[in-house]
């Protein structure tokens, strides 16, 4: 008789095979067909809601692989909570409108904003975010996130939109939104202001000028400064002085400069290198004595006023700051208090204009030409020329170097008590990791009022009525409420399009209430983008889930946020509810290679992920996300994808035995109360239950790479380094329903179960295939899906301090052992531990281990030897020998046991297996 075909009696084929590609389609459908999001959520309706809001990725262009990562972890946090028994929603969204979108279109079109109808041009751009929004929407679904993807809600949609107008209305009420001539940042590229978040920083070469200005009415007197942006002089205004720093002054043949003190030598060697001599003259004198005082501006004669400022340093330069109003906030500020003029003779395109004061300049470029054009026109007054790269603002979208330039803007004001609250509410929220709390205090500690308007087509418009006699806006109660209606029921395109006279009529207004002109006109520039998605805490949170009102609102997004998205939501929450919008914000950072390089094409670095989903599944994907500490650069590169082919492969393993050989098992007729487990197998289930414990935790602190590394250490370790390797024999060889066998089968379907929910919020497409693939053949009352489990229904067994520090002993000890063994198979003296013969010396071992053997304990099964005999070692200090077993191995378990042999009809075999065999013919 073969008696190995009756150990493999129960391996039949098992459909846990690692074909993702094909598999997890399949299980996306099954998902839709069956209403799994939906029936999630009817489910938890009366449980206490915790709601991920979703911040809106740009609906332009394929999803790269931080947007995979991003979307990954608010599975990840979603699908968790809903095991934990919250109501936990997860509405997708997308940012519709903005610059990147415009941009894009622009390009695809083969024109500027001057060359399309605003009309047209925004239908174009609805048709055309509307054809990403469905094409990220189905990459999303692809990746295993479950949401309400068939509801998403989009920023172009006329309810969003409509919120959107309403908020800056109530924000114009309440006196945070004003209309102003102030500096801000412009890209002379896109033609249009940026906000802060809309700015990023990157190297660039500048030209580093000292010049000089004549003092009025003192002849051969000279105000020394530098600057390293020379095409701002044409629009200077005043120089300032440090108040409290000395200034001196420094003669060069008949000439006299005023630099400080502290920077003298500097202007002495300058000096000397252009006019051949200088020397310091004279005593010294503070900077507030030269307040007053005025200069010539040496291009074109307009007056220059001294003025005081205390952020004037002494480390670079003359010690003199020159000052241009209309290209720099503390300009601006100074200018504001000394009343200086404001000038910005930039037009919108970077170019100077008429106003700029010396014909020679008009049409020069700011960012191209300017520089050299204002240094030639400058002549002897140009004392110095040098170049330099540094940090330098650039545009976020086209990458351009943008500039300073004063222009009349719509800001949302941040006054210093608003910014105090602000500070105040920034501490109260839970900021993971917690450092972000710093990040985000120290961008609201010195950010800038915020420019709302943007001179561009896409995007929400400002729907302000102004008067055309007095140039204020018609801020009136029920003319907003016109607009709003309006908007909610046609889009925001019927503002461009309706009548003002049916508005103002709408409103009963006849006249402006400032000056009681007749004639009106529209605002025709457009909000901020980040405006759009900064109100969606209103057009969201509060319009589709204010009942129940969420218990904690959180938001979940990459760290360059603090600087955008969580603060665009915290400011006008502030503003208009008193509280952020948030209560906890985690922040993840960026998807870098191998080598901590930013992914570029370029380089030739960059990983897709559907390139990655199609070779390997997305649940390949999701373990890379799982296993990464994401709070700071995740790596990705081909290798690290390698490795988590191998990590994958373990747990697909572990689930594929653990239901290989429950295949044959009922939980209704087949289940072993605990008190009549085996005792290892009881432990294994205490064990589990700890391990449970930890891992609730580790995901209640969002430590993901936490809960992985418990769930891998648990099927690498207790389970294939030991657990599962030691019942092969008794699932295999023992009869099909001996006790040690249910025992056993029954400690495996507790297992697959709890290690399926535990694994589902991140490797879904496995654990739900796992678990369904259990419920079909042991038992069909669970739920239909894993993802109606209920995480803290997995209590097993009663926590078991005794028998947990028992077994922790009882490994201990199998350590020891094998670790003996491993040196005998070096030296050659048998190849497997069934074949081995173990003396334990009690004496040499801790007076814990030495009790463990004056038990009743299955020694052999637990260390997987054939003998195990207690006696004296001699020659090892560790009081443990290996040998070589004299017993004879059976045909059937391939164990070494004393009894094979003694049987006359099976002298092949050993009793245990004898006994199996009839059991097994007779099944």
């Amino acid at each position: 008789m073969d008696y190995s075909k009756t150990v493999n009696l129960l391996q039949t084929d098992f459909p846990m095979k690692a074909d993702l590609p094909v598999r997890e389609p399949l299980m996306l459908k099954a998902w839709e067909e069956s209403g799994l999001y939906e029936r999630i959520q009817e489910r938890h309706k009366a449980d206490k809601t915790f709601l991920l809001h979703d911040g809106p990725p740009y609906a332009n262009g394929d999803i790269h692989m931080g947007h995979a990562l991003d979307k990954i972890l608010k599975d990840f946090v979603v699908k968790y909570k809903s095991l934990a028994g919250f109501h936990a929603p997860y509405k997708p969204g997308w940012d519709c409108h903005g610059l990147p979108i415009e941009h894009q279109l622009f390009k695809q079109l083969g024109k500027n904003k001057h060359q399309i109808s605003r009309t047209e041009f925004r239908s174009k751009a609805t048709d055309y975010a509307l054809t990403w929004v469905d094409k990220q929407r189905m990459d999303f679904i692809r990746l295993g996130v479950l949401g309400d993807w068939k509801n998403p809600y989009l920023t172009l949609s006329k309810d969003y939109e409509a919120q959107i107008v309403q908020v800056f209305f109530e924000l114009q009420e309440k006196g945070f939104i004003e209309r102003g001539l102030k500096p801000g940042y412009w890209c002379a590229f896109d033609e249009t202001a940026l906000a802060e978040a809309e700015v990023e920083y990157a190297e660039k070469k500048s030209d580093s000028v000292y010049v000089r200005f004549p003092l009025k009415n003192q002849s051969d007197h000279y105000i020394l400064i530098w600057t390293t942006t020379p095409w701002t002089l044409p629009a200077n205004t005043g120089l300032a002085f440090h108040p409290d720093e000395n200034y001196v002054t420094v003669f060069s043949g008949s000439d006299r400069y005023i630099v400080a003190e502290k920077l003298k030598d500097k202007a002495t060697s300058l000096l000397e290198k252009k006019f051949g001599s200088a020397a310091v003259q004279g005593p010294s004198f503070k900077g507030k004595s030269m307040l007053g005082k005025e200069a010539i501006n040496p291009l074109h004669g307009r007056t220059s006023r001294v003025v005081n400022a205390t952020y004037v340093t002494m480390e670079d330069g003359t010690g003199i700051v020159h000052i241009a109003p209309g290209h720099g906030l503390e300009d601006f500020a100074v200018g504001q208090e000394y009343k200086l003029e404001t000038l910005s003779p930039v037009d919108e395109r970077g170019l100077f204009d008429k106003t700029v004061g010396l014909e020679g300049l008009i049409g020069k470029h700011v960012l191209k030409d300017a520089n050299q054009a204002v240094m030639e026109s400058l002549g002897e007054n140009l004392i110095a020329h040098h170049s330099f790269a540094h940090s330098y603002p650039h545009c976020w979208r086209c990458k351009n170097p943008i500039i300073f330039r004063a222009t009349d803007q719509w800001f949302l004001k941040i006054s210093d008590a608003f910014r105090r609250d602000l500070l105040a509410e920034i501490a109260r929220v839970r900021w993971e990791p917690a450092y972000g709390v710093h990040r985000i205090k120290g961008m609201v500690e010195v950010r800038p009022d915020w420019c709302l308007s943007r001179q561009r087509h896409w995007g929400a418009p400002i729907a302000i009525v102004s008067c055309k006699a007095c140039k204020k806006p018609i801020n009136n109660r029920a003319l907003n409420t016109a607009i709003v209606k309006l908007i909610e029921s046609q889009g925001t395109n019927a503002w461009y399009e309706a009548s003002l006279h049916s508005l103002l009529a709408e409103a009963g207004l006849t006249g402006c209430p400032h000056c009681g002109g007749t004639d009106f006109e529209k605002e025709m520039d457009i909000l901020d983008v980040w405006f759009d998605s900064g109100v969606s805490w209103r057009a969201v949170v509060e319009k589709c889930f204010s009942t129940p009102k969420p218990e904690t609102v959180m938001y979940l997004e990459g760290s360059d946020q603090h600087r955008g998205w969580f603060q665009t939501s915290l400011i006008p929450s502030m503003a208009l509810n008193g509280k952020a919008p948030y209560d906890i914000v985690l922040t993840h950072g960026f998807v870098v290679d191998g080598k901590g390089h930013k992914m570029s094409k370029s380089l030739g670095n960059v990983i897709a992920p559907q390139e990655i989903i199609q070779k390997y599944g997305a649940d390949i994907l999701r373990l890379w996300v799982a296993m990464s500490d994401y709070r700071e650069d995740v790596r990705l590169s081909q290798d690290i994808v390698k490795h988590m082919v191998d990590v994958y492969r373990r747990f697909r393993n572990t689930f594929r035995f653990l239901l290989q050989n429950t295949a044959d098992f009922s939980w209704k007729e087949h289940h072993v109360p605990f008190e009549k487990m085996e005792e290892v197998d009881q432990w294994i289930l205490v064990y589990f239950a700890a391990m449970k414990e930890r891992v609730i935790k580790a995901y209640d602190a969002f430590e993901f790479h936490g809960v992985l590394n418990e769930l891998n250490r648990f099927a690498s370790v207790e389970l294939s380094g030991f657990y599962l390797d030691a019942l092969k024999d008794r699932l295999y060889c023992e009869s099909l329903d001996s006790p040690l066998r249910r025992s056993a089968q029954t400690a495996f379907f507790h297992l697959t179960r709890g290690l399926s929910v535990l694994l589902s919020p991140l490797l879904s497409f496995t654990s739900e295939e796992a678990y369904l693939e259990l419920r079909k053949k042991s038992e069909p009352s669970l739920p239909d899906s894993v993802f109606l489990e209920d995480i803290h229904n997995l209590d097993f067994s009663d926590p078991d301090e005794r028998l947990s520090e028992k077994w922790a002993h009882i490994l201990e000890v199998r350590g020891l052992v094998n670790d003996e063994l491993d040196r005998q198979r070096k030296a050659g003296v048998l190849k497997s531990s069934q074949e081995a013969l173990v003396t334990v010396d009690p004496s040499k071992m801790t007076e814990t281990h030495r009790s463990l053997f004056k038990e009743k304990l299955d020694w052999p099964f637990i260390l997987q030897m054939a003998e195990v005999h207690l006696g004296a070692v001699d020659s090892h200090e560790n009081g443990i020998a290996i040998s070589a077993t004299r017993f004879n191995k059976c045909e059937r378990c391939w164990r070494h046991r004393g009894d094979v042999g003694k049987s006359k009809d099976h002298p092949t075999i050993c009793g245990r297996c004898e006994n199996a065999v009839s059991g097994l013919v007779h099944h």
